[in-house]
């Protein structure tokens, strides 16, 4: 999956919190990206920036209905996770050091989003390497349509 900033169409804000234990870690991401409105799906592309601001990866969100989501990670890291209300899938998430299996159960995926953006909201459970490591994650991710020129 190619990135390419000239087709950049959407601010993305991206909130995420992780709890395992009595831990809980919180994130947030905020850059351009590439907004995909379709009927039948929604697709939401953004990069994946190292240490040095360099694009290191693209992450591809594609919204399928209210209920059902898939997140593609190419390039330093790669998986292909899906996301769906109430239902459990496997994943494998690979990296330049090794390969992790993940199970990753959805409590709720909620999309409000439209042709000028909106927000997705997902609620999962992620068992990694069949209970090394679970966690209890939230991602609230909001995206704002702007005009590019022609």
């Amino acid at each position: 999956m190619k990135y390419s900033k000239k087709h950049e169409n959407a601010f993305i804000y991206i909130r995420s919190i992780q709890r395992s234990d009595d831990d809980t870690d919180e994130t947030e991401l905020n850059c351009k990206g590439i907004y995909l409105y379709h009927p039948d799906r929604i697709q939401i592309i953004y990069p994946e920036l190292d240490d040095d601001a360099s694009v290191s990866g693209v992450t591809l969100i594609t919204v399928i209905g209210d209920g059902l989501v898939t997140v593609q990670k190419t390039g330093f890291t790669e998986s292909r996770m899906v996301l769906e209300t109430g239902k459990s899938h496997e994943a494998v998430y690979r990296t330049v050091v090794g390969s992790m299996d993940m199970l990753l159960s959805a409590i709720e995926v909620r999309s409000a989003l439209n042709a000028d953006g909106g927000t997705l909201n997902l609620h999962y459970l992620l068992e990694i390497n069949r209970n090394d490591f679970n966690t209890e994650n939230l991602l609230e991710l909001r995206v704002e349509r702007f005009r590019t020129e022609m």
